[in-house]
């Protein structure tokens, strides 16, 4: 039971759209139907689904019409009410249909709706996440905590452990690229913070950059660098370009499907071939990252500091 518990208030601190209403039915997060999969499976009692389930209702994400309480109270959920949300969850009934079942509850007394927001039910908040102008970036980040939290379920560690391990990762680049300025090219949006120039007692300058890779279009699409002079990134001043030192496009090509995130590393300074010239940083100079890919050129601006 505990592990379900901050799901729900990752429930009550999301702020969307409406979800559902008597007059109209839109598309509902999955990992708001899966509250009311887990009640109906039993995995979640009965005064966590309805502490949920009242704050999404007094907060306008999910719309009820007034309800009237009825003279006569109850103090158990009918095995319907039950049912009800199992074939909502699973996508067998329409919204209008859980919302006929949550107006039973609030007329028998059973969830109080009052017409004022409400606190969100008493349960650890999660972590706040990083300011971001983006809502579809807010959304992203909300989506990936959800399902992150989902991890919980599992019953062995193992589980646990590989499907945590799975969010942790996309969830750090979401909030990268929440903290970052975005560039666009062609389908593919980039997201980069200012990088850090180290400067070697020998006097080599060494650069690391990392960037986050959003593929929003319909189809595949592909990162190259398959070596330091066949590389579709390097550095430049505009008038002469340097090759890598280092990245972690490993194979060379890095496939993205649609809406696929990868973070990516380059490292610029002693290069791997000695027959390549090195790049030093000149303080005088500006500096871009250089991107030539198929689906799109640009010059991003590198703003760096040196240590």
């Amino acid at each position: 039971m505990n592990k379900i518990i901050p799901l729900l208030a990752l429930l009550a601190t999301v702020a969307v759209i409406p979800i559902a209403s008597a007059q109209t039915s839109s598309s509902i997060p999955d990992w708001i139907k899966n509250n009311a999969g887990w009640w109906a499976d039993g995995i979640i009692d009965d005064n966590s689904f309805v502490s949920g389930i009242e704050w999404l209702v007094s907060n306008d994400i999910i719309e009820v019409p007034a309800t009237a309480v009825s003279g006569t109270a109850e103090s158990t959920i009918p095995g319907w009410v039950k049912n009800t949300a199992s074939w909502w969850a699973g996508n067998q009934i329409s919204d209008d249909d859980f919302v006929n079942a949550i107006q039973h509850l609030i007329k028998v007394g059973i969830m109080t709706v009052p017409q004022a927001e409400q606190a969100a039910p008493a349960m650890p908040a999660p972590t706040a996440a990083p300011s971001s102008s983006d809502s579809a970036l807010t959304a992203k980040y909300n989506q990936v905590k959800a399902e992150l939290a989902k991890c919980q379920q599992y019953d062995k560690a193992s589980e646990v452990f590989l499907c945590e391990n799975e969010f942790k990762g996309l969830l750090e680049s979401v909030e990268y690229m929440m903290e970052s300025k975005k560039y666009v090219v062609g389908p593919m949006h980039y997201y980069y913070t200012p990088a850090q120039v180290i400067i070697t007692p020998d006097g080599n300058s060494n650069l690391f950059i990392t960037f986050v890779a959003h593929n929003t279009d319909t189809k595949n699409n592909s990162i190259f660098c398959t070596g330091p002079t066949a590389c579709n990134y390097a550095i430049t001043d505009g008038k002469k370009d340097w090759p890598y030192s280092t990245n972690t496009v490993t194979a060379g090509r890095l496939e993205m499907k649609p809406d696929v995130i990868a973070s990516i590393d380059f490292t610029f300074g002693p290069p791997s071939q000695r027959h390549l010239e090195r790049w030093n940083y000149d303080p005088s100079s500006e500096y871009f990252l250089k991107i030539t890919e198929p689906f799109g050129n640009l010059n991003l601006p590198l703003e760096l500091t040196v240590k």
